[in-house]
């Protein structure tokens, strides 16, 4: 895992993405996100290796991990007793929409770094983070050009990651249409790579319309990539369809490595 990584659990789609933006506007140029605890060992490391790949040469010791009461595939107190027994040296920070005594004191129990309600004002969240891995410093990642990656398929985000981190990448994460533009405005990544069949078969054209008309982030390059063809059965060429699918260039999955490097030294070349 890359040093100061944030990690957000919380199943709750727009209160994910309330938290993710807070830290990304703040600083933090990687930012991983999940719904679940089964998601949340995918994005972390190898699928074999789940949350285990914290327990080795002490990557939990700059890691801080937001878990929110409310996690799709348990609750946010046995989700955080999860991550405390495998990783003690992880700083967790909780999160409830609201407080009660009862919880309070269950969370207490947990010997958490933070008990955060998130009703609270944003920057006490960035606060507690900063507390807990300290300020964000983007000048030593200024040379790495950042990604963002917006699909719904979470196998495609693991393999971007494990390719593109070594390569100078820094990887950062959307799973909707909506998710995708909220975060290309505030993390103002180097270069998009875009799905077209998302929760509907026009998600990435309607990103892409949208995007081309937003003067925040309509000269960001996006990079379209997907099996629209395979699902449908029908012939697509991003050439042909520029209209539609206004991008800087395509690539079919499966995805050709040689290919996609290729792709995005020519949109975003990464330095030293």
């Amino acid at each position: 895992m890359p040093s100061s990584t944030l990690l957000v659990v919380c199943g709750d789609a727009k209160r994910r993405q309330t938290f993710v933006s807070a830290l990304l506007e703040a600083g933090w140029p990687i930012v991983l996100s999940a719904g679940s605890m089964s998601d949340a060992a995918t994005l972390c490391g190898p699928a074999a290796l789940g949350w285990a790949s914290f327990t080795a040469g002490g990557g939990c010791a700059t890691m801080c991990v937001i878990i929110d009461a409310e996690v799709a595939d348990m609750s946010g107190l046995k989700a955080a007793q999860i991550v405390r027994n495998l990783c003690p040296h992880v700083k967790i920070i909780f999160a409830a929409p609201e407080n009660s005594l009862e919880l309070e004191a269950e969370v207490r129990a947990l010997d958490v770094f933070y008990y955060y309600i998130s009703s609270a004002d944003k920057a006490e969240l960035v606060a507690a983070v900063t507390d807990a891995i300290g300020a964000p410093r983007p000048d030593r990642l200024r040379h790495c050009p950042k990604v963002l990656i917006v699909d719904d398929d979470r196998d495609f985000h693991v393999f971007v990651q494990a390719v593109l981190e070594p390569a100078g990448y820094i990887i950062v994460s959307a799973y909707s249409e909506r998710e995708g533009l909220d975060l290309a405005r505030r993390a103002r990544p180097d270069a998009i790579l875009l799905d077209i069949m998302m929760n509907s078969t026009t998600d990435g054209f309607v990103f892409c319309r949208e995007a081309r008309h937003d003067p925040q982030i309509k000269h960001i390059p996006i990079l379209g990539v997907s099996a629209i063809e395979q699902r449908t059965g029908q012939k697509f060429s991003a050439d042909l369809d520029g209209d539609l699918f206004p991008v800087d260039g395509y690539l079919r999955k499966p995805v050709v490595l040689d290919r996609l490097f290729a792709e995005l030294k020519r949109l975003v070349p990464a330095e030293g």
